[in-house]
């Protein structure tokens, strides 16, 4: 028996997800959906990694990671027992530009949980016996993660690729945890966190009239924080290949990383270099898992991906693989990197690549909450009102033409930066020649 013809997605319409203001600048947005009795609430606040001082990298993760560990009538134990009895989810995270407090929980918590995110974001109070506990919890998270070949792979690619550019604050370090004191992540929260420039997304059986009367009642008096101002350099061009080694005793795998510039997130041929990414490295059908792992069988998986910001962009491509192989895995990325530039994609392969991001973006579809999430991205990144709606259109429309003309531009094997994370005795002659070789170790110190 033939297998079944692939099918084709439905007509997708993008849902208009208007906003309204509260008076202290606040925007909210509503993504109503009445199937499930389960509702979302995401703050999303503009401020990230980058808003954190030079001389200290931690400040803006412990702001947000404490917000819930105390108010002025709540301890910790106190917030930890409310959403355990109502069944509330709790999450925080923060990126590189902005930062996110999400809850989800059933219909009939919806005043406690909204009273609890006001209590929380306009009263946190940064107690010092809870700051001695997420220092001791985070320096334990710190150390365990210099043993990660890809956190410090990444690590050191954002700090070469944006020298003294806030791009490069990915990461902080046990000296900045332990010197941090409450009155300076007080002062950072204060500084930064407030309801200017921020979002507020409600999905779920919501609607307007009464997500408004909520977010007025809640949230409508918060004035603490301000729009950060955060100066952008334009980082240097990167001239040549450039090999950073970082030596990570006894290794016996090579973590690879193959980095260079794209474009900011709001580029209006943003979509094209995602569909050129896809055939370059985005799954496994792509070409750089079908070289590395299927016809040479150096590693378990060969991936490259995207990371897009206001200002700046990147790819990054790679895979952890042998050691033995680490000079052959490099060259064959590079291989790849060519012949992405030289050689137009076949219908087939365009199509599956095409498929496969359209397929994605259907999935985020799937819920209200993860509609909302995408709205939110567009709106923080300043995308254009139709970018979802035309996304499945503009997907199909990139020609194997447009493939190649984005690779050229932005996709040089000769001009990028190379970071190898493996022992330096096994790795450090075969890697000589191929580019100017830098040596650190799993701090970033120069050795």
């Amino acid at each position: 028996m033939k297998p079944p013809p692939p099918g084709t997605e439905k007509n997708i319409s993008y849902p208009e997800i208007p906003d309204q203001q509260l008076s202290n600048g606040l925007r909210v947005l509503v993504v109503p959906d009445d199937r499930l009795p389960q509702m979302f609430l995401t703050l999303v606040l503009p401020a990230g990694r980058v808003c954190n001082p030079d001389d200290n990298l931690a400040l803006v993760s412990l702001a947000v990671e404490m917000v819930k560990s105390g108010t002025h009538t709540r301890s910790a134990q106190d917030i930890s027992d409310f959403v355990d009895r109502r069944a509330i989810e709790y999450e925080s995270e923060v990126l590189m530009e902005h930062s996110f407090l999400s809850m989800t929980f059933l219909e009939d918590q919806l005043e406690p949980a909204f009273e609890l995110l006001t209590d929380m974001v306009s009263n946190a109070n940064f107690p010092d016996e809870e700051l001695a506990k997420t220092k001791v919890r985070w320096k334990s998270h710190l150390i365990a993660q210099r043993s990660q070949p890809n956190f410090l792979a990444n690590e050191c690619t954002f700090k070469i690729l944006y020298p003294n550019h806030p791009y490069a604050k990915v990461s902080m370090t046990p000296e900045h945890l332990e010197k941090t004191q409450r009155e300076s992540v007080q002062e950072t929260y204060r500084n930064h966190y407030g309801p200017g420039n921020a979002h507020l997304l409600m999905a779920g059986p919501f609607d307007g009239n009464r997500a408004m009367e909520l977010g007025n009642r809640f949230l409508g008096s918060w004035a603490n924080g301000k729009t950060p101002s955060i100066s952008y350099p334009r980082p240097p061009d990167i001239e040549g290949r450039l090999v950073c080694l970082i030596h990570r005793p006894h290794s016996v795998q090579s973590q690879i990383l193959v980095a260079g510039r794209t474009l900011p997130k709001a580029d209006p041929e943003a979509i094209p270099l995602k569909v050129t990414n896809q055939v370059l490295g985005g799954g496994a059908s792509a070409r750089l898992f079908l070289n590395l792992r299927e016809q040479k069988g150096y590693t378990y998986g060969a991936y490259s991906r995207l990371k897009s910001y206001r200002h700046e962009g990147l790819y990054m491509a790679g895979a952890s693989v042998k050691t033995e192989v680490t000079r052959e895995s490099i060259e064959e990325i590079f291989k790849e990197l060519e012949g992405l530039r030289e050689r137009l994609p076949e219908e087939k392969e365009l199509e599956r690549c095409q498929q496969e991001l359209i397929g994605s973006f259907i999935r985020q579809m799937e819920t209200p909450a993860s509609i909302g999430v995408l709205e939110l991205d567009r709106r923080i990144h300043e995308l254009p009102a139709d970018f979802y709606k035309n996304f499945i259109p503009e997907v199909r429309s990139v020609t194997s033409e447009k493939v190649v003309e984005m690779a050229r531009r932005f996709f040089d094997p000769d001009r990028v930066v190379v970071t190898v994370v493996a022992d330096r005795e096994s790795v450090e002659k075969e890697l000589q020649g191929i580019g100017e070789l830098r040596v650190y170790d799993i701090h970033g110190t120069p050795l």
